[in-house]
């Protein structure tokens, strides 16, 4: 309900612009609104997003609790790089989810349980598994009476696992994903650490509905993260921090940037000032200040998406507000949820890559 009073609001204030204009039909709509009115309807544009993909098939997978028994008994396990080397070539093909099976039974030399079993070739990793174990990972491996139907796909068209220990790791996912004969998104995650500990993250969700979530992290000579949410190729919200170094000659500089489709604003700790942009025209008059900085955790402690900052708005006119009025506080906290997951990747680290060195090692035992 609350999406549809969002999309009324943008509505009104679209057909209020339209008649008032309706002298010049080849006019943008946009063009003549005020600043505080163009927020709004950027700001109703994410909430829409936000709720719709809150509904979608894709958010329940990216947001996939993990359970307290796999964080209490098992995070050890799950969350660790194991040394091995595996490419896409080493474990396509079609593999079913045969549960039913005792612990003996599912247990070979390696010291890996076996509960998939490759029924078909393929020129991808397609796993096919029940959607009450893909939903619970934590009972991937749990050997339960019920009988379920393998209703949830994985189709992976592109993997590498690459760790020798030490430092250096290299990783690469792209897979697409199937629920109950829907398609419900495809997953991207591309990751690589380097001996000198530079770091590259990047993650996106492409969901049904058109929409994307994103998320970048390096480490390197530049400290760089990026939340992005999009329709198709248009920017619907994109929050950006980069910051650099200090040395003996230069002094580090952070820079951050936040863009509500068409408006960008700006600060950097040279300037200290905060600058909005309107279609990168910048914007006389209007003044910004940060009213709420958390530092409960790493990532967010800068970052509006996360619920780190909260930013107010003084516009030429004398009227403010805060962004996070704009956007409610269920909004945020979807988005909070939504980037959050998109670093955890609790899906792909307890099914895919668990399933994938369990497909690499039957392999092995076969092969010997």
């Amino acid at each position: 309900m609350k999406k549809y009073i969002f999309s009324l609001a943008s509505l009104f204030l679209f057909t209020a612009v339209f008649w008032s204009c309706s002298d010049n039909s080849d006019n943008n709509p946009e063009e003549d609104l005020s600043l505080v009115q163009l927020m709004e309807v950027k700001a109703n544009a994410i909430t829409d997003a936000v709720v719709d993909i809150s509904e979608s098939k894709g958010f329940e997978v990216i947001t996939v609790d993990d359970g307290s028994d796999l964080k209490n008994a098992y995070s050890r396990d799950m969350d660790s790089r194991y040394a091995m080397n595996i490419t896409l070539d080493d474990i396509k093909g079609v593999y079913d989810y045969k549960g039913g099976i005792s612990d003996q039974q599912g247990t070979f030399k390696y010291g890996y349980q076996s509960v998939f079993e490759k029924i078909g070739d393929s020129e991808f990793f397609v796993l096919q598994l029940p959607k009450e174990k893909a939903m619970r990972p934590w009972m991937l491996y749990e050997n339960e009476t019920t009988d379920y139907v393998n209703d949830f796909v994985i189709t992976t068209t592109d993997y590498h696992y690459t760790y020798a220990g030490g430092l250096a790791f290299d990783y690469l996912l792209n897979s697409e994903i199937e629920v109950e004969k829907e398609k419900a998104g495809a997953l991207y995650v591309d990751w690589s650490i380097s001996e000198d500990l530079n770091f590259d993250y990047q993650s996106k969700f492409t969901f049904t509905n058109g929409y994307s979530v994103g998320v970048d992290f390096s480490v390197g000579e530049m400290i760089n993260y990026k939340f992005n949410l999009m329709k198709g190729d248009a920017i619907l919200f994109m929050e950006d921090v980069e910051i650099s170094k200090s040395d003996v000659t230069n002094k580090g500089e952070l820079k951050y940037s936040l863009v509500l489709g068409s408006i960008k604003i700006e600060w950097s700790s040279v300037s200290k000032d905060y600058v909005v942009y309107r279609n990168d025209v910048l914007q006389e008059g209007a003044t910004i200040e940060v009213v709420k900085h958390q530092n409960d955790s790493d990532d967010a402690n800068v970052a509006f998406c996360r619920k780190g900052r909260d930013i107010k708005i003084t516009f030429e006119d004398g009227t403010s507000i805060e962004l996070s009025e704009m956007l409610s506080e269920d909004t945020l906290a979807l988005m909070d949820q939504i980037f959050s997951s998109m670093y955890d990747m609790k899906f792909v680290k307890h099914i895919v890559d668990k399933v994938a060195r369990e497909v690499y090692y039957t392999n092995l035992v076969n092969a010997n």
